[in-house]
This record gives C-alpha cells, structure tokens and sequence, in this order.
C-alpha cells in the first residue's frame, strides 16, 4: 500500500518538474536554467522581487556563469534559496563576482517566508564593523535574522513584498 502512495507522489513531482522544464524552454529569460529546480524558482523570485523594487534584472544567459544570476547593465545579483528541508540552515559560499546579494527561504510547502538584499557596499560597511565576517561568507538563513548580516545591514522583504511575490 505504501508504495503506491510514494509512487502516487514521485508521478506528481515529475510532473510538476517536467512542467517547468517545458515552460523554460518557451521563458527561458524567467525560469530558464540547470537541473536546479529549486533554483530556477529563487531566481524567478528573485526577479519579481527585483522588478516589485523598480529594477529590470534579467537572468544570464549561461548556467555556467559564475559570480552572478542576474544582472542590470553592470550591476550583478547572485541569488540563494534556502529550504525548510535544508537543516544546516546554510548553502555554498558567496562568489566574489557580486553587486548585490538576494536570500530567499522557503518555509513550509515551499512558501517564500523571508527574502533580503544585501549590497555590496553594505556587506563592505558590515566588514569594516566587524572584521571577523568573510568576504566570502556562506548563504546562511541566520542572514535573515533581526541581527544577521541581511537583517542588521541589508534590507528584508515586508510582508507586502511577500505576498505580491507568492500571488
């Protein structure tokens, strides 16, 4: 019996999973990427977010680029997505190649609960404040947190963002 349900639930999943696929191919600049689905969503996100705050990111070209997801003439975004399955609570390392930095953690079901931003400048403004913080800090969902790097120096998401972004 048991069986029948997970199998129930893998047919679903690659359903779902086939159906972004297919809609990359026809939106490649939205949700176009690699074989990480969830983080073609984060960058898609990501880009609502930016587009909600005046910007007009577009996602790069290549799924090899490295140091960014997203740009705007010169200014490079990296994007992150932490999951509620992720218990470490952390991802890779920040690359170098950045202007701005946007975390995104999905909580239950994957619903987008917290996002911020953070400069490069403000990363930079919180080194010189604190000089044991890395260059190359790794993604972190304490980021978020009223006293983490984002939520000290950086600038989160209002509840209004997060439901204009998940409508």
């Amino acid at each position: 019996m048991s069986d029948k349900i997970i199998q129930t639930a893998i047919n679903r999943y690659l359903k779902a999973r086939h159906e972004l696929i297919d809609l990359s191919q026809d939106y490649p600049e939205r949700i176009g990427g690699n074989d990480n689905i969830i983080g073609r969503i984060g960058e898609f996100i990501a880009l609502r977010f930016l587009e909600g705050r005046g910007q007009h990111a577009r996602k790069h070209k290549s799924s090899a680029n490295k140091g960014y997801d997203l740009y705007e003439g010169r200014r490079r975004t990296q994007v992150k997505v932490i999951t509620e399955e992720n218990e470490a609570g952390r991802t890779t390392r920040l690359p170098k190649q950045w202007h701005q930095f946007i975390l995104i953690e999905l909580g239950k079901k994957y619903k987008c609960i917290r996002i911020g931003m953070l400069t490069s400048a403000q990363h930079r403004r919180a080194r010189s404040e604190d000089a044991r913080l890395s260059s190359r800090p790794y993604a972190a969902r304490t980021m978020l947190n009223e006293n983490g790097l984002i939520g000290r120096y950086g600038d989160l998401a209002s509840t209004k963002e997060l439901d204009m972004l998940t409508s």
